[in-house]
């Protein structure tokens, strides 16, 4: 995104405090914080104090988890968001996570209020495959880059955890994980989760003008009745209203999650260690400005969800 004529330099405040180019933090939190977080945030101040100003331009909303949980924090968010005007550009980013200084600067480069409204930073869940019989789990990195797409039921058999459908299982539309992402690029997504994610403005008042102020209630799997999580439950909804949504691969995080360490992971980590990883970086932005998702990309109303 192109940065206006007359913009903001280092030590003072920006012509106008043009909301456009203004980006208000957001966080749900507890009574701590990861320090990969801590060390993150600070080395992000520092950074757009001696930049942009963005986020001291746009402020930030700090929302603590109480009974209702991580819904109605999100939700409060949004409404204190909507109700100010110094910032157009909300940006999540979830107290477990480690990110780089240019974070916000990156994510901005790469949104656009039309094509792109909201665009995620690469970011990886934690996936609980199946009990070590001793108490604890084995997990899986599950990257939050997700497409609408024929899913397993949730009481399908596992299969060979790659996350694709076992033969002959029965199938429904859901939001299935894309494991084979490209790297280093701007990809369209069906979803993607709200740990680090950049959103414009117009975006949450669309979903309140057209669906209510529910944007992080979740919705119930028409088949099962299980809700589906927070974030995927506004993508669903902003999917439907035919908004575009992207990923960064390019924009990398940490997510500190706990693991189970056993010999099975040791020797994973050693037969990786002797595989040499050539990933190849592009020297430019690959998606032209104005490009927008297809509509293939987001999630309709039709079928079960997962």
């Amino acid at each position: 995104m192109a940065e206006p004529e007359g913009a903001w330099e280092p030590g003072q405040r920006g012509p106008d405090d043009d909301p456009a180019t203004a980006v208000t933090v957001a966080y749900a939190h507890a009574t701590e914080v990861a320090y990969s977080w801590h060390h993150s945030m600070v080395e992000l101040i520092g950074y757009d104090m001696a930049n942009h100003g963005r986020v001291v331009r746009g402020g930030y909303v700090a929302i603590r988890c109480g009974t209702n949980g991580l819904v109605e924090a999100r939700n409060m968010a949004v409404r204190e968001f909507l109700a100010d005007d110094r910032a157009d550009w909300l940006f999540w980013i979830d107290t477990d996570m480690g990110f780089a200084a240019d974070t916000v600067d990156r994510l901005f480069e790469a949104a656009d209020p039309r094509g792109r409204p909201l665009v995620g930073a690469l970011a990886f869940s934690q996936r609980e495959l199946t009990v070590d019989g001793v108490g604890g789990w084995e997990t899986q990195a599950t990257p939050t880059v997700f497409d609408w797409a024929k899913v397993p039921p949730p009481d399908a058999p596992a299969g060979n955890g790659d996350g694709q459908p076992v033969d002959g299982a029965a199938e429904q539309m859901g939001f299935a994980v894309r494991w084979d992402y490209p790297a280093n690029t701007l990809v369209p997504v069906a979803g993607t989760g709200m740990a680090c994610v950049l959103i414009h403005r117009s975006v949450f008042a669309l979903v309140e003008a057209k669906l209510g102020p529910v944007w992080y209630e979740r919705v119930p799997n028409t088949r099962t009745g299980q809700l589906i999580g927070e974030d995927l439950s506004f993508c669903l909804r902003a999917g439907s209203l035919g908004i575009p949504m992207w990923v960064h691969t390019g924009i990398k995080t940490t997510h500190l999650k706990p693991i189970w360490l056993a010999e099975r992971d040791y020797v994973l980590q050693r037969a990786f260690a002797a595989v040499p990883v050539d990933v190849p970086i592009p020297e430019e932005d690959p998606v032209p400005a104005g490009v927008v998702a297809s509509a293939s990309s987001a999630p309709s109303n039709e079928g079960p969800v997962a």
